[in-house]
């Protein structure tokens, strides 16, 4: 057996012979940065990676503001959405939301989070308007007030930025036919000096069959960067309706903003009683470490 010298430098050689043969490796096995808060997303829009178009209520809040009142009724939901980088949980939110689209024409909204792990703890509340402004065509406008870092002694010792801004949103829903749902929709569409925290953004999305049936989904997000740049997400998605109490979703999407490609998928029960479970998963095709999880309960009473 060669001296152990010998042995150092001959494990050493390897090594780096190793890491300069498959540099693609070494890239793969880095972690994708955390979504956070541009990335809060509820349970069902999780499962199929989309949904500018073809959701409507509690879930049309992170996705299009215009789409809130579509669906009608009373919707009230609390929603735990946790994410993951190795072992590590860079965000967690825990909230609640109504939508009234029944008290009068316009829809309302409100929700409230606290941020409860990750560089932003704090508070969000959410308060919002939806109505028609035309035949099958409706549109929303919510603000948001956000409270968040700053809030421990730790954080000013790390130089962490606190948030107290307020922003707003915007979205257009229409129903096309009775199978085909576009939808159009702006974030952070008052400047909070917060870039990297709250980019401005705008989305589009199509949806084609029935939320009682089968209905695919596509997206594209535009998320506006510094230096006039543009960091596009596509996704695409399937969800259906089984046996008039369960629902399946699957989807797919590729973010430039978190450089990574992700599947996704969810399940949920529907109650006769007027409550539902939802829950979503969405993992890193790359990288199995980058994971993000959301559980949601809803009630919404029949009509």
């Amino acid at each position: 057996m060669p001296p152990r010298p010998i042995r150092s430098a001959l494990a050493a050689f390897a090594a780096a012979t190793l890491s300069a043969a498959m540099p693609e490796v070494a890239l793969a096995a880095e972690l994708p940065p955390s979504g956070g808060l541009f990335d809060l997303v509820g349970a069902r829009a999780m499962g199929t990676s989309a949904g500018t178009a073809g959701t409507s209520s509690t879930e049309a809040l992170f996705t299009n503001p215009g789409a809130m009142g579509a669906g009608g009724g009373y919707v009230a939901e609390t929603l735990l959405v946790n994410e993951r980088r190795g072992g590590a949980t860079t965000s967690r939110y825990l909230g609640a939301m109504v939508v009234d689209a029944v008290s009068s024409p316009v829809a309302t909204s409100f929700a409230y989070f606290s941020s409860l792990e990750g560089d932003n703890k704090g508070h969000l509340f959410y308060l919002g308007f939806s109505g028609p402004i035309a035949e099958r065509l409706h549109a929303g406008v919510q603000g948001r007030y956000l409270k968040l870092g700053g809030l421990e002694p730790v954080d000013k010792l790390a130089g962490k930025e606190p948030i107290n801004a307020i922003t707003a949103d915007a979205g257009l829903s229409w129903n096309a036919s009775g199978l085909i749902t576009v939808g159009l929709s702006g974030f952070n569409l008052v400047p909070t000096g917060h870039v990297a925290a709250l980019p401005q953004a705008m989305g589009a999305g199509l949806a084609v069959g029935s939320d009682t049936g089968i209905r695919v989904l596509a997206d594209w997000r535009g998320t506006f960067l510094p230096r006039g740049r543009i960091a596009n997400r596509y996704a695409a998605g399937v969800g259906a309706f089984v046996g008039g109490t369960a629902a399946l979703r699957i989807g797919w999407m590729r973010d430039e903003l978190l450089h990574a490609s992700w599947w996704s998928a969810g399940a949920g029960l529907i109650g006769g009683d007027g409550f539902s479970i939802d829950a979503g998963y969405r993992q890193s095709i790359e990288v199995a470490g980058a994971r993000e999880m959301a559980l949601s309960f809803r009630y919404f009473p029949p009509q």
